[in-house]
């Protein structure tokens, strides 16, 4: 049987009713809590009592301290003669119990407790909550601006997808960590002047479910690249992952090892936000240029030979193509580089495929090259804004003499590519042979450099659309 146990607890800092209650239930079930650690609190067992806690703020204190300030010992010493018992502390946080049935409160004077609260939590809580409320706001307008440019290709990433959830659901904890305490805050200081004492209100089940679907979402996310063999994706997300842990782990334990070597408090903090700073731009900057120098040589690719060229290496894809050149066309080369990348989400699938000539090739302009991007899309109501992204990528401008520059798509027949809706590109040096083609559920963009044929329009939308 074992005489520990691990809990990972939610509760808000300044929610000391919610605390003691918690705790209290714990010792009901034969557990005391013994410290909180980082991530999370640890009991021992011990016989089923009731037990009374209590949740003080000691506003000077710090996490970064080598050992308890005299205030405080002074404060445990005096709180020991009324028959509370320290237990442990978290920063700006004490936690007592008490074996009486009806013990002396530890707090007496409600503007004191709810002054030492704010103290408390405007040191540990509203500075690093707004700066982490602010990062999301940002980055989830910076989402919805390149969703903008490009919702078909963002919202047909699942990796997009979910660091967007990732930053909705930061934004949704510290703003609801924020409101709860100010509504708190401001009712406790009104309750205070007239003498009473105001319990605060839990967020533990909210913040529970929003931990639970972090969990999910990234489980999805690693399962999902696993089974369409996104390497690049994958291995990028799981040295992410891992690089987090190791950057909290040596932190936490560098902060631990100058406390139990007694460094000020000052220079623990000062050496640990500094050697932070480094490891984790030195960490990320690694895995960065790692990945692009092993997406570079091909090592994502370990079925695909290479091919070197001015001084470069290339990756020989040969992925497989919905449509090729040679279904098009009687052709008999075998030069050609052949790359599908594909990626898909709940929402849309995309292949971006692209038939080219080796660089290396003699006489390459003499092959046809072959380029589209085929988007099917699982949720109609993403069908139209999907459209109009793609036709609205071409956009004619006004140069600075007033001169008109062409380049948009017009509606053209539909009928030769089977699809319903189609438009083909105008350019100032001439119509190209560029189409966006429309179908019921997918939306096709298609580049040839030669004009095709009523037979070959039909081959691509039997191919591409089948």
């Amino acid at each position: 049987m074992k005489d520990l146990k691990h809990r990972l607890e939610t509760f808000s800092i300044y929610d000391h009713s919610g605390i003691e209650k918690h705790l209290e239930m714990m010792a009901e079930k034969g557990w005391l809590l013994k410290e909180i650690k980082r991530f999370t609190w640890v009991y021992h067992r011990m016989e089923p009592k009731k037990l009374h806690f209590a949740v003080t703020y000691y506003p000077k204190a710090s996490d970064f301290d080598p050992e308890p300030l005299e205030g405080q010992m002074i404060y445990r010493d005096f709180s020991a003669h009324t028959g509370w018992i320290f237990v442990c502390q978290s920063g700006q946080m004490q936690i007592f119990f008490n074996e009486k049935e009806e013990p002396v409160p530890m707090e007496t004077d409600p503007v004191i407790e709810v002054e030492n609260v704010h103290r408390a939590v405007k040191k540990s809580v509203l500075l690093p909550y707004s700066l982490l409320l602010a990062i999301s706001v940002l980055q989830i307008v910076m989402f919805f601006i390149r969703l903008s440019e490009d919702p078909a290709r963002i919202l047909s990433s699942t990796p997009h997808l979910a660091f967007i959830i990732a930053y909705i659901l930061m934004f949704l904890l510290c703003a609801v960590e924020l409101d709860g305490y100010f509504l708190w805050y401001f009712r406790a200081v009104k309750a205070a002047e007239n003498g009473e004492f105001l319990e605060t209100r839990s967020h533990v089940l909210f913040q529970k479910i929003l931990a639970g679907i972090a969990v999910f979402i990234l489980i999805y996310v690693i399962t999902h690249l696993i089974i369409v063999g996104d390497r690049a994706a994958l291995t990028t997300m799981l040295l992410s992952l891992i690089a987090f842990i190791i950057c909290i782990a040596v932190l936490n334990g560098l902060k631990l090892f100058m406390k139990r070597k007694k460094v000020s408090r000052l220079d623990n903090f000062s050496a640990t936000a500094i050697i932070g700073i480094a490891l984790v731009f030195a960490i990320m900057t690694g895995i960065v240029i790692g990945i692009l120098k092993a997406e570079d040589a091909g090592l994502f690719h370990p079925e695909a030979e290479t091919y070197e060229y001015n001084g470069s290496t290339f990756i020989l894809y040969q992925d497989e193509l919905p449509l090729s050149v040679e279904d098009l066309q009687v052709i008999e080369f075998d030069g050609y580089i052949r790359e599908n990348r594909q990626s898909e989400s709940p929402l849309l699938r995309q292949e971006v495929v692209h038939q080219r000539p080796r660089y290396d090739t003699a006489n390459y302009s003499k092959w046809p090259v072959l380029r589209y991007t085929v988007t099917a899309i699982k949720m109609p109501a993403l069908y139209d804004i999907c459209k109009k992204s793609v036709l609205n990528s071409r956009k004619d401008t006004v140069d600075e003499e007033g001169g008109l520059f062409i380049n948009h798509y017009e509606e053209i027949d539909a009928a030769p590519w089977l699809a319903e809706k189609a438009y083909q590109l105008h350019w100032s040096r001439g119509i190209l042979n560029s189409y966006v083609l429309c179908y019921e559920d997918r939306i096709i963009k298609i580049e040839f450099d030669w004009e095709p044929t009523v037979e070959q329009m039909k081959i691509v939308a039997e191919k591409l659309n089948p």
